[in-house]
């Protein structure tokens, strides 16, 4: 290698750990050059960095949300106002659609519940669940809330992935 090739390279060299050193140096964290990764090495006229490569993206990617199963589903309807039969008419109207009723319509544990809930059972199937319970939300009880099933809720069988509380806001509309 002559002379002024060796210049040329020190020179590159020195120009690509410059620019690392800026750049790493004006970082908005308020964090030191010293603190994000060490400079690139020159090596035989080649750059190299002794920095870990990045993460794995698969680690990181949101989970899709499965697709709900719209026949099938074992559910459970609770009436959770004082109108005769709301509970029951809901579970007709699923089982119509192609639900499964995992047990007959029983009034809710408490009653007074303005607007309908969509619970899903928060096992190890919650993101099905929870696909399943959205999905009934929207077709059938446009303003229905969807939330996690508290375990402790009285009067759900074990097999009821999602169980529908009816309130005010459809319990005329289901009786007639």
């Amino acid at each position: 290698m002559n002379l002024s090739t060796g210049r040329v390279l020190v020179i590159v060299a020195l120009i690509v750990v410059g620019l690392a050193i800026l750049a790493n140096g004006f970082s908005d964290a308020g964090t030191s050059a010293a603190t994000l990764s060490p400079a690139p090495s020159v090596t035989g006229g080649h750059t190299s960095s002794s920095s870990s490569p990045p993460p794995s993206s698969s680690s990181s990617a949101p989970t899709p949300t499965p697709a709900p199963q719209t026949k099938g589903v074992l559910f459970m309807a609770m009436n959770g106002t004082d109108v005769t039969g709301a509970g029951a008419a809901a579970q007709t109207k699923l089982t119509d659609a192609g639900y499964v009723a995992a047990a007959d319509a029983i009034d809710a544990p408490t009653g007074g519940v303005k607007r309908t809930i969509v619970y899903y059972r928060d096992d190890e199937n919650a993101p099905q669940n929870q696909a399943n319970a959205t999905y009934v939300a929207d077709k059938f009880f446009k303003k229905a809330t969807v939330k996690p099933l508290d375990p402790n809720l009285a009067g759900v069988p074990k097999s009821a992935t999602i169980v529908v509380v009816v309130g005010d806001d459809y319990a005329e509309q289901l009786v007639a």
